[in-house]
């Protein structure tokens, strides 16, 4: 029998997985587990509750909101998706940021840009209250 000139395209041998494939996998299939935990996660801290220097997730008309409250009691809402990709980001307190854990953007508690890949600010989040 003469060989099929397709022969090497369907053979179930011809794929071979770059190391660096898997390894994309892996880091994005953890930003999604980040991403979806915090879309779902709850808060039920309110705003007033913080103290100076504190920061928590709170909501604000049922939508979640960082807050960060300053050594002088001036209070900083912003909304906590990332602009990046759309992660939740969290607060870290040694820096007092809101750093993504997909990607690693950091943002300054008004919501600035302090490092990327991210290229936009957190959006400002206003509350009357």
């Amino acid at each position: 029998m003469a060989n099929n000139r397709y022969e090497k395209l369907f053979d179930p041998n011809r794929f071979n997985t770059d190391p660096s494939v898997k390894k994309f996998v892996k880091e994005n299939a953890n930003a999604a587990k980040h991403y979806v935990a915090g879309k779902l996660e709850w808060t039920r801290t309110k705003p007033e509750d913080l103290g100076n220097d504190e920061a928590a997730h709170v909501r604000i008309k049922g939508r979640k909101t960082g807050a960060y409250r300053d050594l002088n009691g001036q209070l900083y809402l912003v909304d906590t998706t990332c602009t990046h990709m759309g992660c939740e980001v969290e607060w870290n307190d040694g820096d007092r940021t809101w750093d993504c854990p997909c990607h690693g953007s950091r943002f300054h508690y008004d919501g600035s840009v302090i490092e990327g890949p991210a290229t936009q600010p957190l959006k400002e989040v206003e509350h009357h209250g």
